[in-house]
């Protein structure tokens, strides 16, 4: 857990300084949009963020997750998806040119390569792979809450 916002903004800058300018403005505007309702449910005294404020989730581990939730979102999920050898071999035996880019297992083993080394990161800030894959904030707030939860359980 990084001790405050200031670091959880150097985080998502490292994260960003080899992205292009295009998508680095698409993490950029989806993380500002999570950060913005995030302060709207504190504000608003969301019963699962004062859970999780109670469980040590402070606004700069928020905004980590927020920032490894964008970088998946805009960058890394589709170039997953990309990854994934098709039908009959398409994309590993049967190479795909889109536009200027080649889709074959060259491609691949290079994004499964970025890909164990963000999965490395995210588990080793000791969040779940599949807050990844969520859509919102308030997405990410509702299934980290009934993850916590779980973890009370006895």
């Amino acid at each position: 857990m990084l001790p405050d916002e200031r670091h959880a903004e150097q985080f998502l800058s490292r994260l960003l300084k080899p992205v292009q300018r295009r998508p680095r403005e698409a993490v950029l505007a989806r993380h500002a949009a999570m950060v913005r309702e995030l302060k709207f449910r504190d504000s608003n005294r969301d019963e699962a963020l004062e859970y999780l404020r109670g469980r040590g989730w402070s606004d700069a581990r928020f905004h980590v997750l927020f920032a490894l939730n964008c970088v998946y979102q805009e960058i890394l999920g589709p170039l997953q998806a990309s990854s994934r050898s098709g039908i009959a071999g398409l994309g590993t035996q049967y190479p795909i040119i889109h536009g200027t880019k080649l889709f074959d297992t060259d491609h691949s083993a290079r994004v499964n390569f970025v890909i164990v080394d963000f999965m490395a990161i995210v588990e080793g800030l000791h969040f779940t792979r599949d807050w990844l894959y969520k859509n919102t904030c308030g997405d990410l707030i509702f299934y980290i809450a009934r993850y916590e939860h779980e973890q009370d359980r006895p």
